[in-house]
């Protein structure tokens, strides 16, 4: 018995305006993988450390969060007072810190989601 389903969809494709044949064939019956991927969930509990390095990620995270708050602070108040104390590109410097901080504090947050993202893509 084959592996493969014979022809899945038969039709055909407009290329620079000559009719092309196509064949889609579905994917091998059975579901087993040739290779395995690790097992990180299992890794990360058994690595040596893996809590302290957990720990000191979160910790990282939070002094980025923090720094990205005092950014903003100060680009927002460099953005009200700067002009009025008489340097012209105050305004320019605040809006770029805000929007720093802003882009900082977004990739922070969404780092995590990212990682898990491309991992359960690629995996």
């Amino acid at each position: 018995m084959p592996r493969f389903v014979r022809l899945l969809t038969i039709g055909y494709v407009t290329l620079a305006g000559v009719l092309t044949p196509t064949v889609a064939v579905a994917a091998p019956k059975g579901g087993k993988n040739v290779v395995e991927g690790p097992d990180i969930a299992a890794g990360a509990q058994n690595a040596p450390g893996s809590a302290a390095i957990g720990d000191l990620i979160n910790t990282i995270g939070f002094y980025a969060i923090v720094a990205c708050l005092v950014g903003l602070l100060l680009s927002g108040l460099i953005l009200a007072i700067g002009p009025r104390l008489g340097f012209h590109q105050a305004s320019t410097v605040g809006k770029v810190g805000i929007f720093a901080s802003l882009g900082v504090a977004f990739l922070v947050g969404i780092s995590a989601t990212l990682i898990n993202f491309f991992y359960n893509a690629g995996a």
